[in-house]
């Protein structure tokens, strides 16, 4: 489908004879310029508004010669101007004037040095009505700061926009990381896609204010492309700050430059998490805003960080490989090769011109821009590489290891006893069996066979086995078999008697479990003399039976049968001796 023109236009608020329109609210104040020391003179200060319900604080601000005078050929200066907290500083104007701007910020009561506004080139394609009249800067992110200073050379554009923008934190925000959006298979355009979908953090997660986009997503027939970008703001940003830089980012491109919606497809932070840019379905091709005449068979993924000042970690190139290898798979493409592209029309490519691209490229490959910087363009090839790895690894796969009888456990769980796996049935029938035995889940060193015997160590403890299928191609397929019960053992009853002069009999007994075995007896003993019976419990697995007190026996000799029931660790057992009882 061809593109639709949309009919936004930046809004640019300002008013004749130094008296400035501060954003929505109509609210004004005056300023004066002088000197670097001025800070704006005692009319006031430049005030952002939020009221178009964005959570956006916003100042659209035009700067004529009240604001940004002439101090020499075509170079133009302001005062040390105060603000209310803003953390983001872009500039727009029409026409295809290429000024050169610097700015300076005052944070925390100091200012800083001064630092370019590049001239921004993420475009829209011609012709596609998003906005192609109105020239901007990268929209830099700045951390909070209360006043801003601004030199252009090269000339002023006529209509040259302040734009100050601070995205406030949201409830919620520092919480937000890569899982809030689970992996899914969404509809997609291969009907057997193999790369899964990576973890991408939602526009609804993120907090667009869908009011804010102009007209419904366009889409693209086919994806031939990954194009890379870098936002050439900050590398210092927090995880925290991360939604509310895509806000402000969103506010820029659809407010101010008068683009649909977000320019990016997909956006990636330097901790590695994916952010869902563009509207209309992350599986689907969505046209994006961000390779002038290169957007209708690609899509854009944008870093957001300055990568000519710094390398990216891994994070960031894992997160390109993920996000590029779906994307790319989902079209039936290869990432490490070429693909011929018609241009739409570019600085560096005239339209209908047919050029031979990476199909995982950088800005600077299409465009007059130094995009995505040098550090991020230096390691494309191996983004080139891991992608293609990924969807290789995906495509190659074997069909899994399937069970078709699940393995189990044989034998009894007791001292001395063998237990044995059985493997029970699978295909492919020669995957390769290893096997791993555990005590209450610790590992058992050097237990690497499909049998074990129950040792000493074993007894109060819980047996398992762990059997691991694997076969070349397929993903590995482990079963974990656990026993019925703990390792019993049998006790070892020693009884010892005495007999005294009164009729009194009196019986010692000592229930052992096995020696190097850490189970103890616990529990009562049964201990019988002749016809006389008693029930004592045990301590430390010693019990003693006192009879004949008050009744005693007569002299002789008496069987004595003692019983210890077992504790469900240590079994049951009994023994048996004789009492003799000496004459009085």
């Amino acid at each position: 489908m061809p593109p639709q023109p949309t009919p936004r236009r930046p809004l640019l608020k300002a008013m004749a004879g130094g008296v400035v329109a501060i954003g929505a609210v109509g609210a004004a104040v005056r300023l004066t310029h002088g000197s670097d020391d001025d800070t704006g003179g005692a009319g006031g200060r430049l005030e952002l508004s939020s009221q178009d319900g964005s959570g956006v604080g916003a100042l659209d601000l035009r700067l004529g010669d009240e604001l940004l005078p002439q101090v020499g050929g075509g170079r133009f200066r302001s005062a040390q101007l105060p603000t209310t907290t803003h953390s983001m500083v872009a500039f727009t104007w029409t026409g295809t004037a290429e000024p050169r701007i610097q700015i300076k910020s005052r944070r925390g009561g100091t200012w800083g040095a001064w630092q370019t506004a590049g001239i921004l080139h993420d475009l829209p394609d011609l012709g596609s009505g998003e906005g192609t009249d109105v020239a901007g800067t990268d929209l830099l992110w700045i951390g909070d700061s209360d006043g801003i200073q601004i030199h252009v050379a090269g000339g002023r554009p006529r209509d040259l926009t302040l734009v100050l923008l601070h995205p406030s934190r949201e409830r919620g925000d520092e919480l937000l990381d890569a899982d809030a959006s689970r992996r899914t298979t969404s509809p997609q355009a291969r009907a057997q896609p193999t790369v899964p979908r990576p973890s991408i953090v939602s526009r609804k997660t993120w907090g667009a204010d869908e009011s804010l986009r102009d007209g419904p997503p366009r889409y693209n027939e086919t994806i031939k492309q990954v194009h890379i970008h870098h936002t050439v703001s900050t590398n210092t940003y927090a995880k925290a700050d991360v939604a509310g830089l895509i806000r402000g980012m969103y506010r820029y491109h659809t407010h101010n430059l008068g683009w649909s919606d977000l320019g990016y497809n997909f956006l990636v932070d330097r901790f590695g998490r994916t952010w869902e840019g563009r509207a209309g379905g992350a599986a689907k091709a969505v046209r994006g805003a961000h390779t002038l005449g290169f957007n209708d068979t690609s899509t854009g993924v944008s870093v957001i960080g300055n990568f000519d000042l710094v390398k990216p970690g891994r994070p960031i190139v894992d997160a390109i490989a993920a996000i590029a290898a779906w994307k790319l798979d989902l079209y039936g493409r290869k990432a490490d090769g070429f693909v011929r592209v018609t241009s739409e029309g570019s600085d560096k490519y005239s339209a209908s011109r047919v050029v031979k691209l990476p199909a995982i490229d950088g800005h600077r490959d299409t465009n007059d821009t130094a995009c995505p910087g040098q550090n991020l363009y230096d390691v494309l090839p191996t983004i080139r590489r891991r992608t293609q790895a990924v969807i290789d690894r995906h495509r190659n796969a074997a069909e899994p290891i399937t069970i078709t009888r699940a393995a189990s456990l044989t034998g009894t769980p007791a001292l001395g006893e063998t237990m044995r796996v059985d493997p029970g049935t699978y295909t492919p029938t020669d995957a390769t069996r290893t096997y791993a035995w555990a005590r209450d889940e610790v590992v058992i060193q050097g237990a690497t066979g499909p049998t074990y015997v129950c040792s000493a160590a074993d007894v109060g403890t819980v047996l398992s086995a762990g059997m691991r299928l694997t076969s070349p191609g397929r993903e590995p397929l482990a079963q974990v078999l656990r026993a019925s019960g703990p390792v019993t053992a049998p006790a070892s009853v020693t009884v010892r008697t005495r007999g005294g002069r009164k009729g009194y009999a009196t019986v010692y007994v000592q229930v052992s479990p096995p020696e190097g075995s850490r189970a103890k007896a616990t529990g009562k003993i049964r201990v019988q003399v002749n016809n006389r019976t008693k029930v004592v419990p045990l301590a430390e697995g010693a019990g003693v039976a006192r009879f004949g007190r008050g009744r005693g026996f007569k002299p002789g000799r008496y069987n004595v049968t003692v019983i210890y029931p077992g504790n469900g660790i240590v079994r049951g057992s009994r023994a048996e001796t004789t009492i003799t009882i000496p004459p009085r």
